[in-house]
Order: C-alpha cells, then sequence, then structure tokens
C-alpha cells in the first residue's frame, strides 16, 4: 500500500495539472448577455425608421420546449394574459405571443422573465432589411432610393425607386442601392467555363476565386435557408418564379408572413439573396450563382415592405434547424437584440447549423443583430476595389467581409451585385448592394465547404477565416476577405490522407515488432490497439461533442493514458499504457501542426495554449516513461 501511494498522488497531481490547464479557457468563454430592451425603446427605433407601431402593446414568450397546454393554460391564468402559438408549423418550439396593455409590457415581462418555465421573454422587436441609421444626408438618401434602367441606347435613365421598402418617411428605402442593367460583355475563359451568358459581370464571383472553388465543390447535398422576404422560385403559386431559377433546387419552405407553405417574395430581396447562393448555372440563361447545386430553403419573414417580427425570425430559425439545413443566411437586422432569436441560433448551432448574417448598413458601427451573436458569422461588405463599401457596418462581431457592391458614389451598376429577381412583379437582372448582398456570398462558401465534409459549423467559421485574403483592419474587415478557392482547397486538404495517417501504421508496425521474440500477439495486438484509440480516439470523440466543447479537455487529453500508466505500470500492461500515450501525444501534435485543435480561437482565443502544451507534453511524457519501464523490465527478466 505505501508503495502505491507516490504513485497514487503522482496519478492525482498530474490529472489535476492537466485540469487545472483548463482554467483559462473556462475564464476567456465570453459570457455577455444582450441588454433588455424596454417596449418604449423599440417602438422609438421603429417610428425613426418609418415603420408602424406593429400590434402595439404585443410580448413574445419563448416557453420551454414541448410545454404542455395545461402549463401554457396555467401561466395565462396567473398572469391574465392570453398566449398564442405564433406559428401553427412550428408547434414543438412554443414560441408564443400575447397582446398586453403598453403600459404594463415592461413589469409583465420582468416576472414572466422569472418563470421556470420561460426561456426568454420581451417585447417584439422588428427586424428588417438592412438600413442606414448612421447618415441621412441628401446624397445618402439620393444614393439609397436610386434605380438606373439603360434602355437600348445603352441611355441611363434615372427613376425614384417606390416599390417594397422600408422608409425614411420620405421615398422609400430598404438600405440597399438597387439598379438594373442589360447588355453582358465578352470575357476570358477559365477551367469551368458556365454558359450563363452574362456570368462575366459576375465581377464578385471571381474576386472570391469561385472557378477554381467549382474543381472541388458545387454544393452538392446542402441545404441553405433563406431567412428573408421569400424567393419567386421552385413551385411558388402567389406569383411567377422568376426566370433564372430553372434548375435550381429548392425543398419546402415557409411564409411565416402569411402563414403558407407558398414563401412567393412580393419584394424581390430574398430572391437576389438565393440568387447569389444557387441561381441556376450553366443553363444558358442570365448569371451564376456559388453554390448552384445546393438546395435553397425559402423562409419569408419579412413583409413586402421589408420588415418582420423577432418572433417570425425565431420560428423561422428553428424550422431550418428542425428540417435539414446546413446553413442559415440571414440579411436583416435590428439596432436591438432579440432574446428569443438568440435562443432559436444557439438551438440552430448546437444542431450543426452554419449561421451567415449581413453585419448592417450604418455607414460605420456598430454590427447589428443578429450579426453581433458569437454563434452567427457576421459579414461586412467590400466594393469592387477590395475596401469597406462607404455603407458597410463593422465592428469587433465582424468575422470576415465579401463582395457587396459599392454603388454610393459611382452610380455604375456594374460595380454593384447582379442577380435575377423580381421588382414590382419585373423579372429581370438586377444590380444591388449592401451587407444584405455580401453574407450570400460567405453562406455559399460555407455550403462548398460543407458539401466537402466539414460539418461543424466552428470547424467551418475556421476554414473561412482562416482562408480568407489578409486586410490590416479587423474591425471593418475581420480575418479578411472571402476566398472561396482558399478555403475549399483548405477543405479538401482537411479531408484528405496525410502525412500522420501514413506515419500511424508505421508506427504500429514498429511496436508489432519490438521485442518479436519477447511479446505475445495478444500484447502486440493490445499495443497497436491503444496506439490506433489514442490517435483517433480523440478525434472521433470532437466528432461527437462539437469543436469547442468543453468536454474536449477530457476527452482530447492525456487524462486517460496517465490513468492507464498508473493501473498497468506492473507487468506487460505498462506497454499498451504507453502506446497509448503515444496515440495520444501524436494526435496533438498532428492538430496543433494541421490547425484542426478541437478549440477555435473564435471561442477561446489563445487561452487554450497552456492545455495544449501541458497535455502534449505529459502524453508524450508517459509513452516514453512506459518505454523506458519496460526495457528496465526486459534487462532485469
Amino acid at each position: 500500500m505505501k508503495k502505491n501511494l507516490p504513485v497514487t498522488l503522482a496519478t492525482f497531481g498530474i490529472v489535476a495539472l492537466l485540469g487545472a490547464t483548463a482554467m483559462p479557457m473556462l475564464t476567456f468563454r465570453p459570457t455577455d448577455e444582450p441588454p433588455t430592451v424596454p417596449m418604449a425603446n423599440v417602438q422609438d427605433v421603429n417610428r425613426r425608421h418609418g415603420f408602424p407601431d406593429v400590434r402595439p402593446g404585443e410580448i413574445v414568450v419563448d416557453l420551454k420546449d414541448k410545454a404542455s397546454d395545461a402549463e401554457v393554460r396555467s401561466l395565462e391564468t396567473k398572469y391574465g394574459i392570453r398566449l398564442r402559438e405564433n406559428a401553427t408549423i412550428t408547434p414543438d418550439d412554443r414560441i408564443m405571443v400575447a397582446n398586453v396593455p403598453a403600459s404594463e409590457a415592461n413589469a409583465l415581462l420582468s416576472k414572466l422573465s422569472q418563470e421556470p418555465l420561460v426561456e426568454a421573454a420581451e417585447p417584439e422587436v422588428l427586424f428588417h432589411l438592412p438600413v442606414n441609421e448612421a447618415d441621412t444626408t441628401e446624397a445618402v438618401r439620393a444614393a439609397s432610393t436610386l434605380v438606373i434602367e439603360y434602355n437600348d441606347a445603352n441611355q441611363g435613365k434615372v427613376t425614384i425607386f417606390q416599390g417594397p421598402s422600408v422608409s425614411f418617411g420620405e421615398s422609400g428605402n430598404d438600405g440597399e442601392v438597387m439598379w438594373s442593367r442589360s447588355a453582358p460583355e465578352d470575357g476570358f475563359t477559365v477551367a469551368f467555363k458556365p454558359n450563363d451568358p452574362r456570368f462575366d459581370e459576375q465581377w464578385n464571383f471571381k474576386t472570391i476565386g469561385v472557378e477554381e472553388a467549382w474543381k472541388r465543390s458545387r454544393g452538392k447535398g446542402i441545404v441553405v435557408a433563406v431567412i428573408d422576404t421569400g424567393v419567386s422560385g421552385g413551385n411558388v403559386k402567389r406569383g411567377p418564379a422568376c426566370r433564372d431559377f430553372n434548375k435550381t433546387s429548392f425543398v419546402e419552405g415557409y411564409d411565416f408572413i402569411h402563414k403558407s407553405k407558398d414563401a412567393y417574395d412580393d419584394h424581390g430581396h430574398g430572391t437576389h439573396v438565393a440568387g447569389t447562393i444557387a441561381e441556376s448555372t450553366n443553363n444558358g440563361e442570365g448569371v451564376t450563382g456559388i453554390a448552384f447545386e445546393a438546395s435553397i430553403m425559402p423562409l419569408k419573414v419579412l413583409s413586402a415592405e421589408g420588415w418582420g417580427t423577432s418572433a417570425d425570425i425565431a420560428d423561422a430559425i428553428r424550422f431550418a434547424a428542425d428540417h435539414g439545413a446546413n446553413v442559415i443566411n440571414m440579411s436583416l437586422g435590428s439596432a436591438y437584440p432579440s432574446d428569443v432569436i438568440h435562443k432559436a441560433v444557439q438551438y440552430a448551432a448546437k444542431k450543426g447549423v452554419v449561421i451567415v448574417c449581413a453585419a448592417g448598413n450604418s455607414f460605420g458601427g456598430p454590427v447589428g443583430y443578429p450579426a453581433a451573436y458569437k454563434e452567427c458569422i457576421a459579414v461586412s461588405a467590400t466594393g469592387p476595389s477590395g475596401d469597406i463599401a462607404k455603407y458597410s457596418s463593422y465592428g469587433k462581431e465582424v468575422a470576415l467581409a465579401a463582395p457587396g457592391g459599392d454603388m454610393v458614389d459611382s452610380r455604375d451598376p456594374s460595380d454593384g451585385i447582379l442577380q435575377n429577381t423580381n421588382i414590382d412583379g419585373t423579372d429581370g437582372y438586377y444590380s444591388f448592394n449592401g451587407t444584405s448582398m455580401a453574407s450570400p456570398h460567405v453562406a455559399a462558401v460555407a455550403a462548398l465547404i460543407q458539401a466537402q465534409g466539414i460539418k461543424d459549423p466552428e470547424r467551418v467559421r475556421e476554414v473561412l477565416t482562416k482562408t480568407a485574403t489578409p486586410k490590416n483592419d479587423a474591425i471593418k474587415y475581420g480575418s479578411g476577405i472571402l476566398s472561396a478557392e482558399r478555403a475549399t482547397a483548405r477543405a479538401a486538404q482537411l479531408n484528405g490522407v496525410k502525412l500522420r495517417h501514413l506515419l500511424l501504421p508505421f508506427l504500429g508496425l514498429m511496436l508489432f515488432l519490438v521485442g518479436m521474440g519477447r511479446l505475445n500477439l495478444g500484447l502486440r495486438l493490445a499495443m497497436g490497439g491503444a496506439l490506433v484509440a489514442g490517435f483517433f480516439g480523440p478525434d472521433l470523440f470532437t466528432h461527437l461533442v462539437g469543436v469547442n466543447s468543453l468536454w474536449n479537455v477530457i476527452g482530447c487529453s492525456a487524462m486517460l493514458p496517465v490513468i492507464a500508466y498508473a493501473l498497468l505500470r506492473k507487468g506487460p500492461g505498462v506497454k499498451v499504457a504507453g502506446a497509448l500515450g503515444l496515440g495520444v501525444g501524436v494526435n496533438l501534435y498532428a492538430n496543433w501542426h494541421n490547425d484542426t485543435l478541437p478549440f477555435t480561437a473564435h471561442a477561446f482565443g489563445d487561452s487554450f495554449g497552456i492545455w495544449l502544451v501541458v497535455n502534449l507534453v505529459v502524453a508524450l511524457g508517459t509513452g516514453l516513461l512506459a518505454a523506458y519501464q519496460a526495457h528496465r523490465a526486459t534487462r532485469t527478466a
């Protein structure tokens, strides 16, 4: 017993040390919750943007999933309110709305928030297409409300856009500059040259290297949910489908505005966004989409006027996550957060959905919501020059930038993002600019990456950000400008056969052959199995619990080899423990070298550096110590 005590204490000490190395990660992890927004403040910001007071005094209550009808009725009786499902298509999420006197709303919400059954309770927050909140000069207003149409003689005609839009109280404005243009130009030949006649006008696709990306992935098998004004494509019945979506794959969506499965776009914004992602390509018509073999899930949450409610958006996020969406794009926002939407975003992220959002069009900071939530990939916009677009929002939450066009000063339609959509019922090819246009570039490349087998949202984010073209201003550009070419190349590397995979059989063979005359077959097989378990086990564990899960502190650490050594140190079993330590050590080194550790800088910064070094040293040290002990035992025998 006394002989075992030092080893037992040493084992506990090492395990405690390994656990202590995770403390910086625990303290680094962001925990700030968005502030609560009083009802009066929400109504004030709505009025500033020309929104009507939608259902005055309306509140949103997010109950625990699958709360029983009896529990709901009990809550209604207690507070004297009538709760109703916001969307019957998603009854299990229990996102409910109620009308209450505006003067009593804040006090009631405060009480509801304390109820164990309630996950979030807040005033209805209006979300909308990104709008200009910072600069309302006449020049900016003019730039934000023009459509330029070119006739056959190529002579410009300027008109004020009076279609469905958010308003500054004067002419219509949805924060996106819109133009339409006609004749295509001759371009150059690339390896994959789609036969769409206006492809050469899509400067934005060439900027991110989409032709090279298409050699590796085109998004097949991935579903991208477009949470927006709807999409005029597929089997829409309330209006005609736009012409260049005739080969685009659609899955069933939903219109949360009209409570219908027909998510027709009566605005034009959502169709344009969907076009960047997956407009029909190589069909001899119009322009192309980035992930044109992916499927679009159209979810309409914004009205023909360009606004929608936080309850509808939250329901749509949950719908997407529960119906097979791999990626969500939200080119919408608000200056005010919504706890209900944040809960939905967290739900989708936990189900493995990549969530990409437009940063906003505030001509500077701050980044709007939901883009500012840490689970979302916030995207700022660049123009043809590669510099930040004049209108783009930016801030510390921006993950990366992408082409969004910039026609504010140039008034040149070739500086915008060209896609097929319908404006006031007119099917055509229109150039828009805005962070709304930048966001779907990133969502589409995320789909390309996922089609290559990289499914974890944090790993997708890491691939996107670490392959972005660097810029020297992280506040404006995040990690840099999106590169589809490098992102898909990196995804191919992550899924390919690596040197460490070839090294592992060699190590296994060496362990099998070492001490050929003294080791029995069973022991050799056990050592080989331990090596394989130590090498592949942490990666399989990460796949199970997810990148950035704190369970990886245990599942990917040297704790198991240390405990195995303590238990098997006497006799031939020490060689098995050594092989296990060697496998874990090689795994940690290889993942560090290949930048595929189970923790990412986005979630933990550099706080896991100590954890990595200590676990690497302990794992390899365990292997060496076991080998030394086995060698001594062999010489003594």
